[in-house]
């Protein structure tokens, strides 16, 4: 059963072209939008209620999501920088602005990761104990309610759009999820004297939280430093090109990523008998037929066959 968010996710998703430059930045946008409302929103409620209540927990919490909401910053420039047209500067456009903004969501993940060991630390030496409050834990449940469903949200739409961003960003709101999820074990558990229970806690969560920012970082470093075609795309890509009549095989396909926007270069064989202007007008078709389909400039280096049998057709 798919959460609410996903499903959100798909429907604002639904009959687009996602491989669209202009579509796949607009919805970008919209995740990252959603995000740093939704922040805002948490980082207010956590603090007002956590003054109310004088919960050092909570209000703890509060300043963690206050810094979700520079990380969805971050992926909301990153998408804005990357939707900017080609100039003379940069003719393939600006796309790769949104890795760096994966690399920065990366960094802010191990680093939230490392502040959480230390936090637990913290609970662990009793330098922080929670102050249980039905009204705290009314503001944390709501929270993580909120949060739960905007990680879902995010992370469909980032495997959508196939975003490491947005991804990234989902798991800076379920590592926020998390946390709030920790501080209602604090309440729950001071009633029983048991305030050492989610800083262990803590530690295996914030173990996983830096493991994908390791993985964040991984990807969007493989992508800037040009990372190859995953084996479906580049099949999809070369069958595309073999749909063109004249074209007798593909192969030697090369794809370089600009984030939405591709730059493809691929072999195709004719037949060698055909004349200059006969193989060229092949080329283009095959130009025009992936360009229209994957959105991408694409440049075709022509191979000769030099096959009798084709001489006949």
């Amino acid at each position: 059963m798919k959460s609410p968010g996903g499903r959100l996710a798909e429907k604002i998703t639904e009959n687009r072209d996602l491989r669209n430059p202009c579509e796949r930045s607009r919805i970008g946008r919209i995740g990252s939008w959603v995000g740093l409302v939704g922040n805002i929103f948490l980082t207010l409620l956590k603090l007002i209620f956590g003054l109310l209540t004088n919960s050092l927990a909570l209000i703890a919490d509060a300043f963690h999501s206050a810094s979700d909401i520079f990380s969805s910053l971050v992926v909301l420039i990153g998408f804005l920088m990357a939707g900017k047209k080609a100039d003379s500067e940069h003719p393939h456009g600006h796309g790769r602005t949104e890795y760096l903004a994966g690399l920065g969501i990366g960094l802010m993940l191990f680093g939230g990761g490392g502040a959480f060991i230390y936090s637990a630390y913290n609970r662990l030496a009793g330098e922080v104990v929670a102050s249980p409050s039905r009204a705290a834990i009314i503001a944390v449940i709501a929270a993580i309610i909120l949060k739960e469903f905007m990680y879902y949200f995010s992370v469909r739409l980032g495997r959508l759009i196939d975003s490491d961003t947005l991804e990234g960003d989902a798991w800076h709101h379920r590592s926020d999820s998390l946390s709030s999820g920790l501080v209602l074990v604090a309440l729950l558990g001071s009633y029983f004297g048991l305030y050492a229970l989610d800083a262990y806690l803590g530690i295996a969560i914030a173990l996983y939280i830096v493991y994908t920012g390791i993985k964040i970082l991984r990807n969007s470093s493989s992508r800037l430093l040009g990372k190859a075609p995953a084996d479906e795309l580049h099949e999809e890509v070369i069958n595309c090109a073999r749909e063109v009549e004249g074209v007798v095989d593909a192969h030697r396909l090369e794809m370089h990523d600009y984030g939405s926007w591709k730059v493809i270069t691929i072999h195709v064989e004719v037949n060698g008998f055909l004349s200059l202007e006969e193989a060229h007008e092949i080329a283009q078709e095959v130009e025009d037929h992936v360009c229209s389909r994957f959105h991408c400039k694409t440049i075709v280096h022509l191979d000769p066959v030099e096959d009798p049998s084709l001489q006949e057709k």
